[in-house]
């Protein structure tokens, strides 16, 4: 198991199964570097729309594309991390104001 610290310092466990798992379905070369950069840097991070225990964590990639770190607050865990082309979730939990306009 290793763990992850994120901007505010929680920390977040991804166990082995969950690096195998995003490794091979979600085709992530480096899980734990696309971890780690996520949950240091993200832009936003919003409450999941159906597990209010889940936060998902986003980051800018390339292409349009956000690099996505779902995590549990309650049991400090990485659930799966994956590319996607649009920002999950629902409530905003925090968001990164200066990448606003106006």
């Amino acid at each position: 198991m290793v763990k992850f610290k994120d901007k505010d310092g929680r920390v977040f466990i991804l166990s082995p199964a969950t690096f195998k798992h995003i490794k091979k379905d979600h085709h992530i070369n480096d899980p734990d570097n696309f971890v780690k950069e996520t949950l240091l840097e993200p832009f936003a991070i919003i409450e999941d729309k159906t597990q209010s225990d889940r936060w998902i964590y986003h980051k800018d990639h390339r292409n349009n594309l956000y690099k996505v770190v779902v995590v549990c607050i309650t049991d400090k865990r990485i659930k799966t991390a994956f590319l996607s082309d649009e920002v999950k979730g629902g409530k905003v939990i925090w968001i990164d104001k200066r990448n606003l306009i106006g």
